[in-house]
Formats: C-alpha cells, sequence, structure tokens
C-alpha cells in the first residue's frame, strides 16, 4: 500500500530513475494508442522487459495511469507551490509560478495529454485523489491573488475566479504548442506571465 508520503514525492526521486522512465514511456504509448489501447504486455515490450519486471515496478495499468497523471497534478504542485512561499513580490512570483507552469507542460507533453483526456479512466477512488490536488493548486493560488490585494499589488475582485481563468489559459497550451513553432517555449512563457500579471494591475 502506497502511503501519503510516498504519493507526495515524485517518482524520479521515491522509486528511481528507471520508473519514471516507464511512466514516460507509458504516457508516450497512452498518448498514441488511448489508455484501453495498450496492454501491460504491450508496455512490457516496448521498454524491452519481462511483463514480470514491469509487475514489479507496477502492480497494474492502472497504477501506470495514475502515475502519468501524477506528473502533471502531484509532482507540478510539488514543484510550483513553494514559489508562491519564496520571497519577492505577489507579482514576481506569480510571474515565476506562470512561467514554471508554462515550461512543465513543454516539457511533459505526453503526461499533460494522458492528464487531460484519459482522467476518467480511474477509479472513482483515484479519480478523486487526482482532484485534491488539482483543487489545492488552484486554491493557493487564489490565496495568493487575494494576498497580493490586501498587499495592494493587485486588483481583483474574484480570486477564485480569476486563479481559474490563468489556470484555463495556461493549460489550454498543451492544446496547441508546437516545439517547431513560431515562438519559443520561454517566449510564451513570457508572454503568459505578463499576461497573467497584466489583468491584475491596479
Amino acid at each position: 500500500m502506497t502511503t501519503a508520503e510516498e504519493r507526495e514525492t515524485p517518482p524520479a526521486r521515491r522509486g528511481g530513475a528507471r520508473r519514471a522512465e516507464l511512466v514516460a514511456l507509458a504516457s508516450r504509448l497512452f498518448r498514441e494508442r488511448g489508455y484501453h489501447g495498450v496492454g501491460m504486455r504491450t508496455l512490457a515490450e516496448a521498454a524491452d522487459m519481462q511483463a514480470a519486471s514491469l509487475y514489479h515496478h507496477f502492480r497494474n495499468k492502472e497504477e501506470l495511469l495514475l502515475e502519468a497523471i501524477f506528473v502533471v497534478d502531484r509532482d507540478l504542485i510539488a514543484d510550483q507551490l513553494p514559489i508562491l512561499d519564496g520571497p519577492g513580490t505577489h507579482r514576481e512570483r506569480l510571474v515565476r509560478l506562470v512561467r514554471g507552469h508554462v515550461r512543465h507542460i513543454a516539457d511533459n507533453r505526453d503526461a499533460w495529454w494522458v492528464a487531460a483526456r484519459e482522467l476518467r479512466a480511474l477509479s472513482p477512488d483515484r479519480f478523486d485523489e487526482v482532484q485534491v490536488y488539482r483543487r489545492r493548486y488552484q486554491h493557493r493560488i487564489a490565496q495568493h491573488l487575494a494576498d497580493g490585494v490586501r498587499a495592494g499589488e493587485f486588483d481583483c475582485d474574484d480570486p477564485r475566479l480569476v486563479s481559474l481563468a490563468i489556470l484555463d489559459m495556461i493549460n489550454g497550451l498543451n492544446e496547441w504548442f508546437d516545439p517547431a513553432g513560431r515562438l519559443t517555449i520561454d517566449e510564451i512563457a513570457d508572454r503568459y506571465a505578463s499576461l497573467a500579471v497584466r489583468q491584475l494591475t491596479p
């Protein structure tokens, strides 16, 4: 049974590089063929390992799917939320958060695709577990915006709604970003950060 502390720790740090590689491979195959179009035997063959060895790392395919989705939800917030408690003004911290979020999407495109389209393939308990992370992230951003209003840095009548709007804007990148497109990911990150701050400027 996985403990709550273990679930809070990104897989690369608690399961080793091989486990993280398997999650990345599963994410790619789920994106290419759909979750229901990929079996454990296919995953094992793609990883050049015996099925029994794959089961040593993951008890079943749903556990692999959960870990792929956790790249987006658990691991993203583990990296991002400390930014809001770090140094700098509320505006500076929001800029860093938006930039980091944008770059995370670019670095984990397969996992983001899976998290957006295969979430409902999880059992109800695991679906709810993912939603806890999503709500935690959104609520903390809303709290940061409210704190920024009290500090006189932001003008925002409804921090919760604005936090949802900012997240919708950033997450939409997953639907259209092309590494070969006219803008680099750093340019997009800068522009998105500017847009987020601009709508909050008094």
